[in-house]
């Protein structure tokens, strides 16, 4: 298959002499923008500013702990993509460039997908920062009608605030993977992702930082009438890695399906809060998330299904496994239900515990030692979600990533 790959990089200088403040440094990613991006960034900065800097008391922080974790913001830095896409599929005119050149070819793309309001429950400081003081990121757009013949793959390696932006077209069919390999001392990312009517996205975020990054992410998704959405989160980096995941099924027919894993080791944190928002009527969705956790690692779940008034008939579900792999790891899970509507489906469950001593007895049985019978286990752990994906475009390279680190510890 022919491809093109490309480097992009953000057609803003960095600031050179003495070092301005956060909110100057904003200020000037503002020239040579239009209006209404600047004054999406000034709101954003003023969201910002208002909201009180995250201590363990604080809502949706309270399991995690930030001793020795320094949450402060960086300056902006340049977050340039690597995207990877098809020749083929860009003579069908998939788009595939930095947000700066999108807004100059589709700006109105830009425009909806930018000035659309987002919270983000528990990352919202660190969102309204992203959103405030991205510098460069990227945009994709898959036209009305177009089946893309193999996954757009966008990898991010250095920045402190990156941005990408997917627009679905109606009836398109699409899979993208979003990688995050930076590794300074600190980054926020959002991810923005619109599917239009009757179109299909798979889509893999991969968070793959360094072992002392702090990483907050943000991922906000609409799916329209009759659209589907499949998600994969994986998370293996980073020293604390905190992640808001929010589905909009906003219209009648919209499907979601949730999945995520995370393997975590040493002293390492990930928190995933986690939003299914039905929002119409005869939306269905789905969530499996699970963590295998080794060391003294720790993982929080907190998920929301929010069912409103007038979205009857929805269908959801939400469960989130947890493997301890060591007596110092730990998973908090908490699963939450938000129902307005009278003629729905809704259920959830979760569990934590060990590796199950009866498969570790069977398997020895069958002559494999425990290592070797608990890596079985907790890879067959992982393949479950894997499988659920759908598409091994996407997953069969995702597979090689996760399968060495156990290796590694056992």
């Amino acid at each position: 298959m022919a491809e093109d790959t490309m480097e992009r990089s953000s057609l803003l200088d960095r600031a050179s002499g003495p070092q301005p403040s956060l909110a100057d440094a904003i200020k000037a990613l503002t020239a040579n923008e239009p209006s209404w991006l600047t004054d999406v960034r000034l709101g954003a900065l003023k969201r910002f500013e208002g909201i009180a800097t995250p201590t363990e008391r604080s809502e949706g922080w309270r399991r995690l702990s930030l001793e020795g974790i320094d949450i402060a913001p960086v300056a902006p830095e340049p977050s340039p993509f690597k995207l990877t896409v098809a020749s083929v599929d860009r003579a069908r005119g998939v788009i595939a460039k930095t947000i700066s050149e999108a807004l100059l070819s589709h700006e109105p793309l830009v425009r909806e997908a930018l000035a659309h309001g987002r919270g983000g429950r528990t990352v919202g400081k660190y969102s309204a920062l992203a959103e405030a003081a991205w510098l460069g990121g990227a945009f994709v757009h898959v036209p009305d009608g177009v089946e893309l013949s193999s996954p757009i793959v966008a990898e991010a390696e250095s920045g402190t605030y990156p941005r990408l932006i997917v627009v679905v077209g109606k009836n398109a069919r699409a899979a993208i993977t979003e990688t995050h390999r930076e590794r300074g001392r600190f980054t926020a990312g959002i991810s923005d992702i619109v599917v239009g009517e009757n179109a299909h996205l798979t889509y893999a975020h991969v968070q793959e930082c360094g072992p002392k990054t702090v990483v907050f992410s943000h991922q906000h998704a609409r799916i329209a009438h009759g659209a589907k959405l499949v998600t994969l989160n994986l998370g293996a980096g980073g020293a604390l890695s905190k992640s808001d995941v929010e589905v909009e099924l906003l219209g009648a027919g919209a499907e979601s399906d949730m999945l995520g894993l995370v393997f975590a080791r040493g002293t390492q944190q990930f928190d995933y809060h986690t939003l299914q928002g039905h929002r119409a009527s005869d939306t269905h969705s789905d969530l499996l998330f699970k963590s295998a956790l080794d060391g003294h690692s720790h993982s929080v779940y907190t998920g929301v299904i929010v069912i409103e008034k007038g979205a009857q008939r929805s269908d959801a579900y939400q469960a989130n496994r947890n493997l301890l792999l060591a007596e110092g790891a730990r998973a908090d899970t908490e699963p939450k239900l938000e129902i307005e509507a009278d003629d729905v489906r809704c259920t959830h469950g979760a569990t934590v515990g060990p590796i199950d001593a009866e498969q570790l007895f069977y398997l020895g049985s069958r002559g494999l030692d425990d290592e070797t019978a608990s890596r079985l286990i907790v890879e067959g752990f992982f393949q479950d979600v894997l499988d659920r994906v759908g598409d091994e475009r996407v997953t069969r390279p995702l597979e090689t990533k996760f399968a060495p680190h156990l290796e590694r510890e056992r």
